[in-house]
């Protein structure tokens, strides 16, 4: 069954005094050093389509998401076991693509998942988005996350192009 996203922090703190769990993980792919997820925007295209849908069959709700050449981050309303499961299952299905296109050998299946629980004690929350949606600003992809067209910047902010000039 689907679960209903808290839209506001007054439904959260409704959701949470009558008892229903709400867990938050960021999950987080090893960076591959041999091998990558991504070669081109037909790749980061599928794997935008298979995040999506995983989260429409399984009910689970991905509040932010970027996909990076060699590693992918995700942040997951779930149950921990859940954040497991959509780890693997991104890793099954794009696999299988990427066998199907390039006739790899199931590379992705060794990467390693980081899941770490959210706490909504703190700005925990907050950061995983930050960490999340900047990861191109960081890597010095671009200078600005809306710049990065393969994350989920776009549902919250407009996104525009850039004017910025970079120095160095």
């Amino acid at each position: 069954s689907c679960r209903q996203a808290p839209t506001s922090p007054k439904t959260l703190a409704n959701l949470l005094s009558q008892g229903v769990p709400i867990e938050f993980y960021l999950v987080t792919t090893d960076h591959l050093t041999e091998s990558i997820w991504f070669r081109d925007d037909q790749d980061f295209k599928t794997g935008m389509n298979y995040v999506a849908i995983i989260a429409l069959v399984s009910g689970i709700k991905v509040l932010a998401f970027i996909l990076m050449s060699n590693h992918v981050h995700l942040v997951l309303q779930s149950t921990e076991a859940e954040a497991e499961w959509f780890a693997y299952e991104l890793k099954r299905r794009y696999s299988e693509y990427l066998n199907r296109r390039y006739g790899t050998d199931d590379f992705l299946r060794l990467n390693k998942v980081d899941i770490q629980k959210v706490s909504l004690e703190d700005e925990s929350l907050e950061r995983a988005f930050a960490y999340t949606l900047m990861n191109s600003v960081a890597a010095n992809i671009c200078l600005t996350a809306s710049d990065y067209p393969w994350s989920s910047i776009g549902a919250y902010f407009k996104v525009t192009p850039s004017k910025g000039v970079r120095f160095g």
